[in-house]
């Protein structure tokens, strides 16, 4: 695939190609770069895992003034030609390719600070001299015999070479500000005392190598501020008193084979492991608690018929007797099914069979006369009625309808109780 400017504009179409000033391309199968120079004001250019391989691959990157970060790890790449048109480029990786060389095209990127080049066919490093910014170096996994003296390199920090062919640690003795050196995976016999003026190392990785008494690690009690140290694979590590001895050396030491032994942490842990059953108690309530929840949430939604039938039956298991009958045993499930159904359809029963719910038929039919029966109306009749302690003479009209009585049988109980007897009770008095 060739890259070309529409290719970016298609990929970012939400912005505009002048002002990206980062782009990934990682993973397209991209071969050759075209004219890319629309994008003036790119910084951190991502090429990796694609198939470039030569300067005319990345013809198209020359005109990027602003370029500062070009990851072109993973590809095809076995010099450096074409690089010299990365004026700006502070950050370089080339890892994972086939680089055999260090060509002098590279000695033009006066303003790098980190060159990674691990994972490489690497025999030797050189060309980086005029490299006076350098701060990073990366070159593990290549075949290296020999790392030459770094004396233009004075910024540098951080030095990786770890997984070479290296027989003895490189002369350090002008890197005074070097805080991380990687040399695991080596031949190492000696660590020299050209290595003490690094007076700011702070991790050393000497793991895998051919270091075998205490005379050849002598030179690490220079370092008061180390405090990652790693020996692991190597004679040394497996002396007796070895933990001891180091720690007499090297007292600032926090870190040592990958394990981490300083105070505070060591107190930290063995507070947890006293607290091992404390812990495990209030997980285990908590876990109770839990539990219990849930079953409290389930008991509060009832099962409806169309829930509990909704649950998949078991199957029955056969079980033979004594006797050498068959009988069908059901599960626990099953069972469990079965009563819930049974709850189920006996409150749906008794709420039918409800008078306050539904009224029965013969109750019915029973309100249905006394209310025709109420609605019947006497004749009118008027009839004299002495009274014969006051000699007042009462009429009473009966021509009036009586009223209809309401098919509450408790209420008409009560007017029938209320009745004087005299026929004084409607309109009279006594």
């Amino acid at each position: 695939m060739k890259l070309t400017a529409q290719h970016i504009r298609d990929l970012y179409q939400d912005k505009q190609v002048e002002t990206l000033k980062e782009i990934n391309l990682s993973n397209k199968e991209i071969n050759t770069i075209d004219d890319i120079s629309c994008c003036r004001q790119l910084r951190k250019l991502n090429l990796s895992k694609n198939n470039l391989s030569n300067d005319h691959a990345i013809i198209g990157l020359r005109d990027l003034p602003e370029l500062t970060l070009l990851n072109l790890s993973n590809n095809k790449f076995k010099d450096f030609a074409g690089f010299q048109h990365f004026n700006k480029l502070c950050v370089l990786n080339v890892s994972h390719n086939e680089l055999v060389h260090m060509s002098p095209h590279l000695s033009r990127l006066k303003q790098l600070k980190a060159l990674i080049l691990n994972h490489n066919q690497l025999l030797e490093i050189e060309n980086i001299s005029p490299l006076l910014d350098l701060n990073t170096i990366v070159v593990s996994h290549n075949q290296l015999d020999k790392i030459p003296k770094l004396s233009n390199q004075l910024q540098l920090t951080k030095l990786s070479a770890a997984h070479n062919n290296l027989t003895e640690v490189p002369d350090l003795s002008c890197n005074t500000l070097l805080k991380e050196l990687r040399l695991n995976d080596n031949k190492i016999k000696l660590i020299p005392e050209t290595l003490r003026a690094c007076v700011s190392l702070e991790i050393i990785d000497f793991g895998n190598n051919e270091l075998s008494d205490w005379s050849a690690v002598a030179a690490l009690g220079a370092f008061t501020s180390l405090h990652n140290l790693n020996l692991k694979g190597n004679p040394i590590a497996k002396k007796k008193d070895y933990f001891d001895q180091i720690l007499d050396l090297i007292p600032s030491l926090r870190i040592l084979d990958g394990e981490r032994f300083d105070p505070k942490f060591l107190e930290r842990k063995r507070k947890q492991r006293e607290n091992v059953n404390l812990v495990e108690k209030k997980c285990r309530l908590k876990r109770i608690k839990l539990q219990k929840e849930k079953k409290q949430k389930v008991e509060e939604e009832p099962m409806t018929i169309e829930d509990v039938l909704a649950i998949p039956k078991s199957k029955s298991i056969k079980k033979v007797t004594k006797s050498g009958k068959e009988v069908q045993k059901v599960p626990r499930e099953a069972q469990k099914v079965t009563k819930e159904v049974q709850k189920v359809a006996k409150k749906k029963r008794k709420e039918e069979n409800d008078d306050f719910f539904v009224a029965t038929p013969a109750k019915t039919e029973e309100k249905v006369v006394k209310k025709k029966k109420t609605e019947e109306v006497k004749l009118p009749v008027v009839e004299p009625v002495v009274q014969a302690k006051t000699g007042v003479v009462g009429i009473v009209d009966k021509s009036k309808k009586v009223k209809k009585s309401t098919t509450d049988i408790v209420a008409e109980f009560e007017e029938k109780k209320e009745s004087t007897g005299t026929g004084l009770n409607v309109g009279g008095w006594d």
